[in-house]
């Protein structure tokens, strides 16, 4: 497959995600994304990774509300919840109110353990800290940072190359992350990989 290509995970009869091949705790899709045994994926089939991403265990994506796109070499950390955000769409009692919209994440982009989120968008190479709520709707541009502990409250859009903290969630400095960082978060998520291999081959994963 090329650069582009695109793994969809796919469920089988008893719920399990296919793969390639299973290295010790984790299962290796075709385009070597890694996927704990322990990790829970709803709706595998509307959860699409472009390659070489990790999802460690603990973690619980909801692709069976909507459609979750994850980029090349994102790392989701253990405990971590993606949920698709969740939108009031009539008023009308007699109608489904309660719709939900496709949760995407760039390339190079890391979110720590324990984390919700349910945003719409967040961009390539961000970097989201432990413990962390994301909430719904939310936009998260390129090149962010967010502090572990932030709460960024429903529907806010984060500018590329800032520094969100605290509860709720502010922009310490907007245009605070120098231009480097589009280089760095890329080459900190590659290492992050390239790391993870290595203990994977040793069998300390």
């Amino acid at each position: 497959m090329t650069d582009d290509s695109v793994s969809t995970l796919n469920e089988s009869e008893d719920g399990n995600v296919t793969a390639e091949q299973s290295e010790g705790g984790y299962v290796k899709t075709a385009t070597y994304n890694y996927i704990s045994r322990k990790s829970l994926i709803h709706g595998a089939k509307n959860v699409e990774m472009k390659g070489k991403s990790i999802i460690h265990s603990g973690v619980h994506i909801r692709g069976d509300f909507q459609t979750v796109r994850i980029g090349r070499y994102c790392h989701l950390h253990e405990k971590t919840i993606i949920r698709p955000p969740s939108y009031q769409s009539s008023l009308d009692p007699n109608e489904d109110q309660i719709k939900f919209l496709p949760l995407i994440i760039g390339n190079h982009t890391r979110i720590g353990k324990e984390c919700v989120i349910e945003a719409a968008s967040i961009g390539s190479s961000v970097y989201i800290g432990d413990g962390c709520v994301i909430s719904k709707r939310v936009i998260i541009k390129d090149c962010c940072f967010v502090e572990a502990g932030t709460v960024i409250a429903s529907d806010m859009v984060i500018p590329p190359f800032s520094r969100v903290k605290g509860c709720p969630g502010k922009i310490v400095e907007e245009g605070f992350m120098p231009e480097s960082v589009a280089v760095t978060f890329v080459e900190d998520c590659v290492e992050e990989y390239t790391e993870f291999l290595k203990h994977l081959e040793d069998g300390d994963l």
